[in-house]
């Protein structure tokens, strides 16, 4: 399959703003986005982007393919290529970028402050765990801290990643913050349920925590 890679490149010492280069690519339908991106590479070793793990587990790859964010290794390109085979990819949006599709995530990580992200243990805890209790904690722990629900969603008052480990907390009986943890982000009840409503439509993990105390 022959695809046409539009990719956003800035680097901040030579170019004044980003501006896209074409690359042509021929790739295995069946193979990721991120496959794609590595053909690029190795026609244009200045291209920068994030990647590890492959396996949408580390969140390294999120970027914006056709305008929407998405992890690359969890990506189709027959999917995402469709439309004539062209594919426009981007750095996330509502995030500084640093380089090429690379960006400033340190803001995405120092909101985690907020919400103490760390358990607290209770006094009361007696050492067992009800299995109803587990399972309401398993969903948003399974966070990757991608940022592809604060590109998605992009309100400024939210930080969704400390959003997530507060409720994650909050739900744990085990700690003894719980609720607290809420009040911590200081923000309004009505705003905090639209993001619990909108979190599984963007999140690559499908996090659902309508449960959460609010």
């Amino acid at each position: 399959m022959d695809v046409a890679l539009k990719i956003c490149r800035y680097h901040p010492e030579k170019d004044t703003s980003p501006y896209f280069q074409e690359l042509a690519v021929s790739i295995e339908e069946n193979r990721t986005v991120l496959d794609a991106l590595l053909l690029a590479w190795q026609q244009d070793p200045t291209l920068s982007f994030r990647r590890s793990c492959r396996s949408a587990i580390c969140g390294s790859c999120a970027i914006l393919i056709n305008s929407h964010p998405a992890l690359a290794c969890q990506t189709l390109i027959r999917k995402a290529a469709a439309n004539g085979g062209a594919l426009t990819l981007g750095p996330l949006s509502h995030f500084r970028q640093l380089k090429d599709l690379v960006v400033d995530l340190e803001p995405l990580f120092d909101s985690l402050k907020a919400a103490v992200p760390w358990l607290l243990l209770s006094d009361r805890y007696s050492g067992r765990m009800d299995p109803d209790a587990v399972g309401k904690i398993e969903n948003p722990a399974t966070c990757i801290l991608c940022g592809i629900c604060q590109a998605d969603l992009g309100e400024a008052e939210i930080k969704p990643a400390g959003v997530v480990k507060a409720l994650r907390f909050a739900l744990d009986p085990r700690d003894t913050l719980g609720t607290h943890r809420l009040r911590l982000l200081q923000l309004p009840p009505e705003v905090l349920r639209l993001f619990i409503k909108q979190l599984p439509r963007s999140c690559p993990k499908g996090i659902d925590i309508f449960s959460a105390p609010v």
